[in-house]
C-alpha cells in the first residue's frame, strides 16, 4: 500500500531537527518594541527565482513530523532536478539581530548543518533551519557551539547531536549575506520558523501537552513567517505559498497555514500515545486538514498503531454518514466511523470521550463496506489521548 503521499524535508534528508523542539529564542534587551502590524521584514531570505514552492505551516511527514509542522519550508526550484542542484544564498530578511545559532550533526551520513535565530524587534523572533553554511564573518561572531548540547532521535534509526552558541547580539542589515542553503547532502529546502508573542495564544485541546516558554516564543505563539513581510515582498511571497513544487497554491485563509487545528470534543487534531511524551512525535497520531488544500483530510500515523504502519494517508471528507466523515464533525456519539483511503486500507475509529480516541487500522481491507460489522479487535486497536 502506498502510504506516503507528500514530500517534506524530513524525508529527503532523513531528519527534522529543531522545528518540533521550539527554539525558545530570547531577543536581547537592546531590541526595541515592534512596530504595530506584521510588516517587520522586507526581503525574501532566498531569491524568489530560486524558490520552487513556499510551503505553509501544518505540513506533515510522519513519523518525524506526525503533528502539523510548526515551521514553513522554502523548497529550492532545483529540488527535483539533481543535475541543477547547487547552494543558493541565504540573506537577512530585514534589519534583524542574530541572537543564537545551533549546529546539528546527523548520524545517517555524518553531515552537519546549522540554524540561525534572529529577531527584528523585542516581540517577534524567527529561526532558519537546515542552513548549509554560515558566512565566515558571521560565524566568527557567533563563538563556540558549546551550549545546551544533546543527542536525541527524531526518527527511528536516526540520532542527531545538537549544540548551541551562547546568546549573541549581531546586527545585520536587510539583504546582507548570512550563508547558503541547499547543495549536497541536503538539496531540498530551508526551514523558516516565526513567533509573535503579541498574538492571542493558539488553542489546543489539551494545552498541557504543548511547549510554553516564559518568554512567549513557544507552541502557543507560532505564526506563518510569510505573513510578516512588508510590500512588495509580501505579495510576491504569497504567490509562492502552496505545494513544494509550486504547482498548487493554497487559497484558503490563513494563506500561510496554521497549526491551530485541534477541535475540542471532536476527532480533528493531534492525538497522543498516553505513555509517551509529546516530543518526539514518532508515537503519535494526527487527523487534520491538509496544509495546501484544506478541503482534503490527512491521517498522519506514527508508529504506535498495531499492524498499521506509519505514514500519511488522505481522503476527501463527507458531511454525512459514517464513512470518511469530516473529523471535525465526529463527536463522542457512541458511533464507530470508518475512513477508507485511495491506495487501500481502512481505519476504524470511535471517539470514546472528549479525550480518548480508539483506532484500529486494517491494511488489507479494500473498503469500509467489506469490514462490516465494524467491531474493534482488542489486539489491533489502540486508544490515543489528548
Amino acid at each position: 500500500m502506498r502510504a506516503l503521499l507528500g514530500i517534506a524535508t524530513c524525508i529527503t534528508i532523513g531528519a527534522c531537527a529543531g522545528g518540533d523542539r521550539v527554539a525558545g529564542n530570547s531577543p536581547t534587551p537592546k531590541l526595541g518594541a515592534c512596530a504595530q502590524g506584521t510588516a517587520l521584514l522586507t526581503v525574501s531570505p532566498i531569491a524568489l527565482a530560486d524558490i520552487g514552492g513556499w510551503v505553509p505551516l501544518g505540513a506533515i511527514a510522519p513519523p518525524g513530523h506526525t503533528f502539523p509542522t510548526d515551521h514553513q519550508y522554502l523548497y529550492l526550484a532545483t529540488f527535483l532536478t539533481p543535475s541543477a542542484q547547487r547552494p543558493v544564498d541565504l540573506v537577512a530578511p530585514g534589519n534583524v539581530t542574530i541572537t543564537r545559532a545551533r549546529r546539528t550533526t546527523y548520524s545517517t551520513d555524518g553531515h552537519t548543518d546549522y540554524s540561525l535565530s534572529f529577531s527584528p524587534c523585542a516581540d517577534a523572533a524567527g529561526e532558519f533551519g537546515h542552513v548549509a553554511s554560515i558566512v565566515p564573518s558571521l560565524l566568527s561572531q557567533l563563538g563556540a557551539f558549546d551550549q545546551g548540547c544533546e543527542t536525541y532521535s527524531p526518527n527511528p534509526g536516526l540520532n542527531v547531536a545538537t549544540c548551541y552558541t551562547r546568546t549573541v547580539s549581531v546586527e545585520v542589515s536587510a539583504g546582507e549575506a548570512l550563508g547558503t542553503v541547499g547543495g549536497a547532502p541536503n538539496p531540498a529546502s530551508l526551514d523558516f520558523s516565526f513567533w509573535d508573542r503579541r498574538v492571542t495564544g493558539l488553542r489546543f485541546a489539551n494545552p498541557a501537552r504543548w511547549i510554553g516558554n516564559d518568554n512567549g516564543f513557544d507552541n502557543f505563539h507560532v505564526v506563518p513567517g510569510s505573513g510578516y513581510f512588508a510590500e512588495p515582498a509580501r505579495s510576491a511571497i504569497a504567490a509562492k505559498l502552496g505545494s513544494f513544487d509550486g504547482r498548487v497554491q493554497r487559497t484558503m485563509a490563513p494563506i500561510g497555514g496554521t497549526i491551530e487545528l485541534d477541535v475540542p470534543g471532536a476527532v480533528q487534531g493531534a492525538w497522543l500515545n498516553p505513555s509517551q511524551p509529546t516530543h518526539p512525535e514518532t508515537p503519535h497520531l494526527a487527523i487534520v486538514p491538509d496544509n495546501v488544500d484544506p478541503t482534503q483530510i490527512n491521517v498522519s500515523m506514527g508508529l504506535s498503531q498495531p499492524g498499521f504502519g506509519g505514514g500519511q494517508r488522505r481522503f476527501a471528507p463527507a458531511s454525512t454518514g459514517l464513512v470518511n466523515r469530516h473529523p471535525a464533525q465526529i463527536t463522542a456519539d457512541g458511533q464507530t466511523y470508518c475512513y477508507e483511503f485511495q491506495f487501500g486500507g481502512v481505519l476504524l475509529l470511535r471517539l470514546v470521550d472528549a479525550m480518548t480516541l480508539r483506532v484500529e487500522g486494517r491494511t488489507a481491507a479494500p473498503n469500509c463496506a467489506s469490514q462490516q460489522p465494524w467491531l474493534f479487535n482488542a489486539d489491533a486497536s489502540f486508544d490515543y489521548k489528548r
